[in-house]
Order: C-alpha cells, then sequence, then structure tokens
C-alpha cells in the first residue's frame, strides 16, 4: 500500500515538473519585420513611353495593403475622373489601377502613392513610391523647386497643394475652373515642395491650402499663394510662395427669425463700413445691429410690432443687397441681462468690461462708480463698442489693490428702453508688480516703419502689441510669467493693421516677419533681447 502511495507521489511530482519546465519558456517568432515590402514587377514596366494602356498592375513579395490612399495619392497631371484602385480593403500580392480619362498626347504622368502602400502584417510603408509613364516618346525629367510659408502665421497647417499652369492659354479665371497641368504637395510642418518629370516651357506657378483638393481656388475657404511672372524650365532657381487667405467679398444672406424682434443674418465681409436698414410695410424703422461673437453673422434688432413684411437692406462700399421676409409670431427676445467679460483677479493689461445682450442705447456715467480698498471713488472714462455691444471702464489701476464697480439702477438702457432695475456690483482685484517679468526688445537691421510690433502668447494669440513709427524703445512691463513670441508687421499703407493679399489685383500681402525664437518670461525678472531683422 505505502509503494502504491509513494508511486501515485512521484507520478504527481513528475507532472507537476514537467508543466512547470513547459511553461517556462515560450516559442519566439523571431524578431519583428521591419522591412516594405518590395515590388516585383510591374505591367507596363514604370518609366514606359508611348503609353496607351487602361490597366496598370504592380506586384509585390508579400501580402500588401492600402491605407488612405484617396488623400495620399498624387497624379500629375491630376485627371477628371479619378482611377480606380484596387484592392481596398482587403489584403493583396498586387495593386491594380484602372484608367478612365483620355490620356493627353505627349505628356508624362506620375501617380506618387505617398505612404498608403503597407505591408500587410506590421504596416511597413513603401515610401513615396512613384508609377511614372510618358505618352510620348520620352520621360519629362525636369524639376522645379519651391518653398512656402504662411504669410501671417508662425507655421502653416494642413496640407498645401503646388500647382504648375501652362502659360499658354492661361488667364486669371484659370485657376478657378481648370485644374493644373501639374501638381505636388507638401504635409504639416514641411515648408517645401518639388514639382518632377516636367518638360521645358513657361508656366505660372500657384500654392493651395484647400478645403475640397479639387485643385480649384475657392476664395470662401482657401488659402493661396502666387508667384507674379511666368516661370521658365529648364531652372535653377527656388521660387518661394506665401499663403494668405483673401477678404471675403461682401455678401449679406437672407435674415432669419430668433425671437419676435430679433433677427439673424448671415454675413461675410467687412463690417467697418456696414450700413444695415430696415422697412416695415415699406417705410423705415428703428433697428439695431451687432455682431455674433465667433461667427460671421449678425443679429438684427427690429421694434416690438407686427408686419405684414420687413426689408432688410444691407449696404457696404459699392455693395447693396435687399432682403425681403415675413414675420411669424414667436416669443420676444428677453429683458436686459448685463454680463462682466472678467471678474475676480485681473492683471493690469486687462480692460474692465461688459456686455449687453440687447443693443445699449444709452450708459449714464453719472450712474457708475468705480471705489478703491479705501472707498476712494476712481476717476473713469467710458468708451463704447456698438458693433459688438461692449462698454468698457477706463482707469489707472494700481498694483495689490481691490476694485469695485457699481452700476446703479437706470445706468444702462437698452434699445427697447428696458432700464438696469436694480444696482450691480463687480469686485476686481490686481496682484503684484513682482508676479509679473518686464522684457525690452532692440531691433538690429533694416526697419521699414511703419511697424506693428505684436507680443503672441505660445499658441500664436495677441496678448499686447505696439505700433512705431519710428525708431524707439520697446518694452512690455507687467508681462504674465509664460512663454511668448514676436510678430512683426509692416504698415505700408499706415492704417494700423496687417492688409492680406489678392490674387485678382496681383496683390501681396504685407510683410510679416515671425521670429521663431521662444522668450521665457519670468516673475520679477528683466529681459533684454536684440531682434535681427532679415
Amino acid at each position: 500500500m505505502k509503494l502504491l502511495r509513494y508511486f501515485c507521489f512521484f507520478s504527481i511530482l513528475t507532472l507537476v515538473l514537467f508543466t512547470n519546465c513547459a511553461k517556462r519558456g515560450t516559442i519566439s517568432g523571431g524578431p519583428q519585420d521591419s522591412l516594405p515590402p518590395v515590388i516585383l514587377s510591374s505591367s507596363p514596366d514604370n518609366f514606359s513611353t508611348h503609353f496607351k494602356e487602361k490597366i496598370i498592375q504592380i506586384n509585390f513579395d508579400e501580402y500588401v495593403k492600402l491605407n488612405k490612399v484617396n488623400q495620399q495619392l498624387i497624379i500629375s497631371p491630376p485627371m477628371d475622373t479619378q482611377p480606380e484602385i484596387t484592392p481596398m480593403g482587403y489584403p493583396s500580392k498586387f495593386i491594380k489601377i484602372k484608367i478612365f480619362d483620355t490620356l493627353k498626347p505627349n505628356t508624362t504622368y506620375s501617380f506618387n502613392f505617398g505612404e498608403s502602400i503597407q505591408d500587410n502584417n506590421e504596416g511597413n510603408p513603401y515610401t513615396n513610391y512613384k508609377y511614372v509613364f510618358s505618352t510620348g516618346d520620352y520621360i519629362d525629367s525636369l524639376k522645379l523647386a519651391t518653398t512656402f510659408e504662411d504669410a501671417y502665421n508662425r507655421k502653416s497647417k494642413g496640407l498645401v497643394n503646388v500647382l504648375l499652369y501652362e502659360k499658354e492659354g492661361f488667364t486669371d479665371s484659370t485657376i478657378y475652373k481648370k485644374k493644373p497641368l501639374y501638381v505636388a504637395n507638401a504635409k504639416d510642418s514641411v515648408s517645401q515642395a518639388d514639382l518632377e518629370n516636367l518638360k521645358s516651357g513657361s508656366y505660372y506657378l500657384i500654392a493651395l491650402q484647400e478645403k475640397n483638393s479639387n485643385y480649384k481656388f475657392d476664395p470662401k475657404s482657401d488659402k493661396i499663394g502666387f508667384y507674379p511672372t511666368p516661370i521658365t524650365l529648364p531652372t535653377d532657381s527656388v521660387y518661394h510662395l506665401k499663403l494668405f487667405s483673401e477678404v471675403k467679398q461682401t455678401t449679406a444672406y437672407r435674415p432669419s427669425m430668433v425671437s419676435q424682434n430679433k433677427w439673424l443674418a448671415a454675413y461675410e465681409g467687412d463690417t467697418k463700413n456696414l450700413e444695415v436698414a430696415v422697412k416695415g410695410n415699406n417705410r423705415t424703422i428703428a433697428s439695431r445691429f451687432n455682431k455674433v461673437p465667433g461667427k460671421d453673422s449678425l443679429y438684427i434688432y427690429t421694434p416690438l410690432e407686427k408686419y405684414d413684411s420687413l426689408q432688410f437692406q444691407f449696404k457696404s462700399g459699392i455693395y447693396e443687397k435687399t432682403h425681403t421676409v415675413t414675420q411669424r409670431t414667436v416669443k420676444p427676445i428677453d429683458t436686459l441681462q448685463i454680463k462682466f467679460t472678467k471678474t475676480g483677479t485681473i492683471q493690469f493689461r486687462d480692460t474692465i468690461s461688459f456686455t449687453t445682450n440687447t443693443p445699449f442705447k444709452n450708459i449714464s456715467k453719472d450712474l457708475i462708480q468705480v471705489i478703491g480698498k479705501d472707498s476712494l471713488q476712481m476717476p473713469f472714462s467710458i468708451k463704447t463698442d456698438s458693433l459688438n455691444n461692449a462698454i468698457q471702464i477706463l482707469f489707472d489701476k494700481v498694483e495689490d489693490e481691490k476694485y469695485t464697480v457699481f452700476l446703479k439702477p437706470n445706468s444702462v438702457t437698452d434699445f427697447y428702453d428696458n432700464a438696469l432695475k436694480t444696482e450691480m456690483a463687480q469686485r476686481f482685484q490686481t496682484g503684484k508688480l513682482t508676479d509679473y517679468g518686464n522684457i525690452a526688445f532692440t531691433l538690429s537691421g533694416t526697419v521699414n516703419y511703419p511697424i506693428i510690433f505684436e507680443l503672441l502668447t505660445k499658441d500664436e494669440k495677441l496678448y499686447d502689441y505696439l505700433y512705431i513709427t519710428e525708431e524707439s524703445s520697446i518694452e512690455f512691463r507687467a508681462i504674465e510669467p509664460d512663454k511668448y513670441f514676436v510678430r512683426i508687421i509692416e504698415d505700408a499703407n499706415g492704417n494700423k493693421k496687417w492688409d492680406t493679399g489678392n490674387y485678382l489685383e496681383k496683390r501681396q500681402p504685407e510683410k510679416v516677419i515671425n521670429f521663431q525664437k521662444e522668450f521665457d518670461i519670468r516673475a520679477n525678472w528683466e529681459l533684454n533681447e536684440t531682434l535681427i531683422l532679415p
């Protein structure tokens, strides 16, 4: 019996040891595959001449898949009908291209797949594979090097297409209606693109940052850069383009009702000289309008009356547009509401301001008070902005101080004669100057005055600026500790703002210099920096 127990014990022990030994190691599949797929052949051969085929097949040594080929494939010259690329959605050892367009005679075509061809297992890309053929006797081999930058911002964001059009038959309207003869592109953070397989001749060079990627310029949504004169190939020159958005052409759209006396109208263009007049039952009635924050739209306010129809007349410069609408019966607008744009701790360069939800008609300064912590009344002035329904309260602030702004009853009256009914108090406070830093700049090189000297936050938002007409000291004091950048605008026409370009007017945007250096401003620090202008 004991012998049987010993036998069972050793059998179980042997089984456990064997199991543990089996678990100690696993069979490895070897090192991870890091090599891209290899092309075995293509039919017709790559770089073929006298090309007449409608189907191209590219064969690989392993299974491949296509990743975002519709976004990455660049065909030059562009085709009116996109070719069919198969297989899509499953791996295969070949890629097939079916061409539907009628190919142009004596033309070199290239299919640049970017990084869309990948092996099926590890996703290793076959980078920038190009299939090239010619319908003529030879493959065109000339090249044009281009660089580009955003005309205003530090970096160009998004895909940029660089386009080349033949000079013969080119007019100002070509880029709106026709596709280019050659195209290349560059992605985010890349500031150059080379056009290849070009033939000799004269061309117009355009760069587009497009929304629709159809190689046609849409001024409402696209950025454009253009070289002003034709380019003759071959050339060893590198051509530089600045991308900009044009000022949108003035367009006022049909208003829609928000409430019984409030209307929303989409509006594109400059509102600086905009006039809006409203007629009710063919007679002019009182009205007001203001911008919708962050949108290309307007709110238009009309009296609380019923009309058979309303005519909204928009006028800006030579632009005029009238829309006739019919009222519906809806709820009237809310009563007067006031909101301060900042509360609590404020910076020394902050402006205390408040907005109203309906257009203000009257601001009574005598019914507004600014009181310091010692109960002393502070002198102040008021600045109004009817386009944004904003009222600024301006006074000199000192460090480590507490302020209270009192809006007394009837201090604010709106377009509908509604007045503030109860007193409103808002408290603010400032910090110590030692919590902030100061920075001064010296400019070296040729400076084309006047300039707009801008201090930008690390996310490129305007923090502060100086308008400078001659050589002078440049200093920013009481700056919040953070990292900043500098942008200088050469204000060629002296209108104190940056002016963009216009393609039809052949006008380039005003020069902007974005300095790439980051300035680290710390509390209780003084920085002195020299900027070298190119």
